[in-house]
């Protein structure tokens, strides 16, 4: 059931719009001047899907794993553009 109502009727009424929108129970038309310029009504609930942390983990593109000496390479690289070319003593 759709109900029409004045903006003065509204704010006299504001209390019960609120509350038959909380129960899904009517939607108002709001008319100001002769022209309906807003309705208000029951917000729309979006379904959730559960995830898996596993589905987070699956999700994520593959890649290569690294070598040891790959890891050490990148993390002396990082620490070099960090702390300047002689943070490790190496030369």
């Amino acid at each position: 059931m759709t109900k029409t109502m004045s903006v003065t009727q509204l704010r006299k009424n504001i209390f019960d719009v609120v509350e038959a929108a909380r129960v899904n129970k009517q939607i108002t038309r709001i008319m100001l001047r002769g022209e309906v310029v807003a309705e208000i009504g029951p917000k729309k609930v979006v379904k959730k899907t559960k995830s898996t942390f596993l589905d987070l983990v699956k999700s994520f593109p593959k890649q290569e794993s690294m070598t040891v000496e790959e890891m050490d390479m990148a993390y002396r690289v990082a620490m070099e553009k960090k702390h300047g070319k002689y943070i490790s003593g190496r030369k």
